[in-house]
């Protein structure tokens, strides 16, 4: 039987290597062509996938009147060159959820490169000069110097009438040495924020650092179980962040209708949220979490992009929780903690080991899977 449509020909490498490189590109460590070049090459794979399921909805009509026709010499044809009809069925939803996948890195190519067109370069040129003036130990020329630019180069790019654009050497130096995540860096006005707006972006760029290199141990808690918390045998919710409330929720009918049930009362939303998708835990000092929590709205209309937000919460045994900032706060350092969302969602999908499975892999690796013994003292 003909292999003619082969749902397995595009590599799960192409797929990393997408993955991996929007990741890089979030965080501005990519030139514009090089996105344009990936936005290519994701839509090639979008039109052939079309070109094939376009192909087996054909392959599904002729099935469908060669039962009419009671045509056995064409139900031949159409199995010799696609399969039988459940295979045709299985593949074109295989293909469908490859072009779902491809589409999503589309759409975050699209953002990627829309980001690229709206640079600006005296935001950036302005928050290097606030973050030289708040760490007078670096100075411009250590950022020209390393970057191997010549010195002088941020100073004639500064210049009116200069439409030139800083290199990302210059940009990823500048970031290192400063001790800044690069989308802050050319997307934050540092110079505006509120010191304690200052401190937030602080401890967003080193979760940020820290997730990429590995050294957090994030926690997942899927959308599924969030969405139906119930209480223990005593009543107790589990979930820090979760209550039972008592509110009036929109129905189908014409009042609303009040409902009694455990929410998480984000507040974007108030008690009308709903878990949108995975969320993150990381735990701190003394028991102290920070929650990222993907929401929606409980009932909302379709396509509404209002309807939907990430929060970030801090949770302190004993003395309850709160707030960090929200995706939908009017606040400059919003948009850095959907980036850092972002970022720990991706890291997510990769394997992740512990120290104690890490340890004994090590050990393992040393040709030791003898169980250690604890010194007696005697």
């Amino acid at each position: 039987m003909s292999n003619h449509e082969n749902v397995s020909d595009d590599k799960i490498d192409d797929k990393d290597t997408i993955r991996g490189f929007i990741a890089t590109a979030s965080m501005g460590l990519t030139a514009k062509e090089e996105i344009s070049e990936k936005y290519q090459f994701v839509e090639s794979k979008i039109k052939d996938l079309n070109s094939r399921i376009a192909g087996l909805e054909e392959a599904t009509e002729r099935w469908e009147m060669m039962a009419d026709l009671q045509d056995s010499s064409e139900a031949y044809r159409i199995a010799e060159e696609y399969g039988t009809e459940e295979e045709i069925k299985a593949k074109y939803k295989k293909l469908e959820k490859e072009r779902t996948q491809w589409a999503g890195f589309l759409s975050q190519l699209e953002s990627l490169l829309e980001n690229c067109k709206n640079f600006n370069k005296t935001l950036c040129f302005s928050n290097i000069r606030e973050l030289l003036r708040q760490k007078p130990d670096v100075k411009i020329g250590q950022i020209e110097k390393e970057a191997g630019i010549r010195l002088g180069y941020m100073s004639r790019l500064e210049k009116e009438g200069n439409t030139a654009e800083p290199s990302m050497e210059f940009i990823v130096t500048a970031a290192k040495l400063l001790k800044v995540c690069i989308d802050t860096l050319i997307s934050v006005d540092l110079t505006g924020l509120t010191p304690t707006e200052q401190y937030i972006v602080s401890f967003f760029d080193k979760l940020k650092t820290d997730t990429l290199q590995d050294r957090l141990n994030w926690n997942r808690e899927s959308a599924f179980n969030l969405n139906r918390i119930e209480p223990d045998y005593y009543g107790v919710i589990y979930h820090p962040l979760f209550a039972e409330e008592t509110f009036y929720e929109e129905t189908e009918c014409e009042y609303p209708e009040e409902v009694t049930r455990i929410v998480f009362n984000s507040k974007t939303f108030g008690p009308h949220t709903c878990i949108n998708g995975d969320c993150f835990n990381l735990r701190l000092k003394n028991g102290t979490t920070l929650y990222l929590m993907d929401i929606a709205k409980s009932v909302r209309r379709i396509n509404d992009p209002s309807a939907y937000a990430v929060e970030a919460w801090m949770y302190v045994p004993h003395n309850g929780s709160q707030l960090l900032v929200a995706s939908q706060d009017d606040t400059p350092i919003a948009p850095l903690l959907e980036a850092l969302f972002s970022v720990v969602k991706e890291r997510m999908e990769h394997p992740k080991v512990n120290n104690d499975v890490m340890y004994a892999i090590d050990s393992y690796m040393k040709d030791d899977i003898e169980d250690d013994t604890e010194d007696t003292p005697f």
